[in-house]
């Protein structure tokens, strides 16, 4: 199971003991990528990128001074949470928030713990492979054996390697004045949790719908500030209600009525009429409830119990055809709502003529498409759906196991569910979490992503 990855405090008035460091008077600068998902701050204005790379698409502006959620870091560029995707950022122009920490007394062996989600290695590098991650808080064994910035460590008898600056010789992360929590409400949609309450802010993703938020009862622009993953953070208050018991009372507005529409094409879920913030993908076919307003292009529906957006040229009154034709031996590879199969490599053919043989249950398959990732583009990937995933998470993992096994019959490099990755080359690693892309489609939790060789 993928921990909760959760950011390193922003703001530290103190620290409950003294951080390790590897020698006394000098503090260890562990690399950025090794405190999972910390928040991280922009020392210049910088572009926020679609991939790794300067030549990629421009998705906005981190301007100095600023902090994004950040999720991993390698070759010159760290992967961020913005907007509810994952986006990248130069290194060079981003440094991890301090920590106050003081020179230590002890000596460099004993135990000591994680003061963030921590990347446990095989080797003291970050080339090394990631073995595991220690959730904040997590007890080490220090082995007195350091290398560069990192420290040997035990962790449940194996002995791994840590990022030296987030251990700590006592218990406890860093902690930070925060307000009084005053009652508890529940998220009655999904839910984007805001770094602040104006338009500057950052999505550092969404909640699901049903989550139980602590808040302290401050309300500015219609958004309430919540203590969330031990930060001052903000979500909508118009889809929050009050817990029994709570002495907050925050407000649900009456949703509009509606009308039934059917997409024509896959649509992203829009969080307003205007911008590029989204928090999913309704498939071809779906039923749409629609209340009848149009602004910008976009028709405002009902989704999950929210008001959301979607673009109003892709529905209709009128259910789709199925495209494709229904035998897996002849003609297209598509069937019912599927698209883009006939244009995949024929490894991928030959998972999924396999799967329409063998798994009744699926109905839907993914193929090529564009994409900022090279896979769909390029012929090499399937996409899974899932029916009912949320109840039906055993029939996603039994075809995930099942094409795991088979890897070298169907020419498979790598294989996404959950939130977990498995491939050929860490194939003694076996199932590796993924940090949080934001929502359950990126987190690949409604569908079994198959990635074969060319």
């Amino acid at each position: 199971m993928n921990p909760i990855l959760r950011g390193a405090r922003t703001a530290v008035a103190a620290v409950a003991a003294a951080a390790l460091v590897q020698t006394v008077g000098s503090v260890a600068l562990g690399p950025l990528a090794d405190a999972a998902n910390s928040t991280v701050t922009a020392t210049t204005a910088v572009n926020i990128r679609a991939d790794a790379s300067t030549s990629s698409a421009r998705l906005g502006v981190l301007y100095k001074g600023q902090q994004i959620q950040s999720i991993s870091s390698s070759g010159g560029w760290t992967a961020v949470t913005h907007r509810g995707r994952t986006a990248y950022i130069a290194t060079a122009y981003l440094t991890s928030n301090s920590v106050v920490i003081e020179k230590p007394s002890a000596s460099t062996t004993g135990d000591v713990y994680t003061i963030a989600n921590l990347n446990l290695r095989t080797g003291p590098s970050l080339s090394s492979p990631v073995s595991r991650v220690a959730s904040t808080g997590t007890k080490l064994r220090l082995t007195g054996t350091a290398s560069g910035a990192y420290s040997q460590v035990i962790h449940n008898s194996t002995t791994l390697w840590a990022a030296t600056s987030y251990l700590s010789s006592s218990a406890g992360a860093p902690s930070q004045s925060l307000p009084d929590v005053t009652g508890r409400v529940r998220a009655t949609a999904g839910l984007m949790i805001r770094t602040t309450a104006d338009r500057s802010f950052t999505s550092l993703g969404t909640v699901a719908r049903g989550t139980i938020l602590d808040v302290t009862g401050v309300v500015t622009n219609g958004v309430a500030q919540v203590v969330w993953q031990g930060n001052v953070r903000w979500v909508n208050n118009s889809f929050v209600t009050r817990v029994s018991g709570s002495t907050t009372s925050p407000s649900r507005p009456t949703l509009p009525s509606t009308t039934k529409r059917y997409a024509t094409a896959n649509l992203n879920i829009w969080n307003a009429a205007t911008g590029t913030a989204h928090t999913g993908e309704i498939a071809r076919g779906s039923v749409v409830d629609v209340t009848g307003k149009v602004s910008s292009g976009r028709a405002e529906i009902v989704y999950n119990g929210a008001l959301r957006w979607v673009t109003a040229r892709y529905l209709s009154a009128s259910e789709p055809s199925a495209p494709g034709g229904s035998s897996n031996t002849g003609g297209s590879l598509n069937r019912g709502y599927s698209s883009g199969l006939d244009r995949t490599n024929a490894n991928t053919k030959k998972v999924i003529r396999h799967i329409w043989a063998t798994q009744p249950a699926i109905k839907t398959m993914y193929g090529w498409r564009q994409s900022v990732t090279p896979d769909h583009p390029a012929g090499r990937a399937v996409d899974v759906m899932i029916p009912n995933y949320k109840s039906n998470m055993a029939l996603g993992w039994e075809i995930a196991r099942y094409y795991r096994a088979h890897a070298a019959e169907f020419g498979i490099s790598y294989i996404i569910f959950d939130q977990q990755i498995w491939s050929v080359a860490r194939n003694s690693q076996g199932w590796r979490p993924m940090a949080s892309r934001g929502n359950d489609t990126a987190n690949h939790k409604d569908h079994v992503h198959i990635n074969t060789y060319d």
